[in-house]
């Protein structure tokens, strides 16, 4: 009888400890996707975990993958010419982000000997 009771209190600790890890693990979220423009993929495009030191960039391709600490998470998607974009994980493991550029016009550069001058005509 001693034997047995043993038993279930080892059966019991160990199912606890079973759903206690795989709580644990199920909180992270591996994202995978592609980052592109209209005219194609983009590659070195930096993507991070806000608020962390978490991020990886995508490769030749546009493709990349992160692991996210939880749904709650946001993705930042950034690169040099393009609006950032934001985007959160939820129940999401697959995203394809289309990134939109930021042009801003300039009417005149003028470069001379001392520096660059912009000319604002009216």
């Amino acid at each position: 009888m001693e034997n047995f009771k043993f038993f279930l209190r080892f059966c019991a600790v160990t199912l606890l400890h079973i759903f206690i890890c795989s709580s644990v693990m199920a909180q992270q979220a591996v994202v995978t996707g592609t980052v592109s423009d209209r005219e194609g993929p983009l590659p070195g495009v930096n993507v991070s975990v806000k608020g962390s030191s978490i991020g990886t960039s995508t490769d030749a391709n546009g493709r990349f993958q992160i692991t996210a600490p939880g749904a709650e998470s946001v993705l930042m998607f950034s690169f040099i010419g393009y609006f950032t974009i934001e985007k959160v994980v939820g129940s999401q493991r697959v995203m394809d982000i289309e990134m939109i550029e930021d042009v801003h016009l300039m009417s005149e550069v003028v470069v001379t000997a001392l520096g660059i001058k912009p000319v604002c005509r009216y």
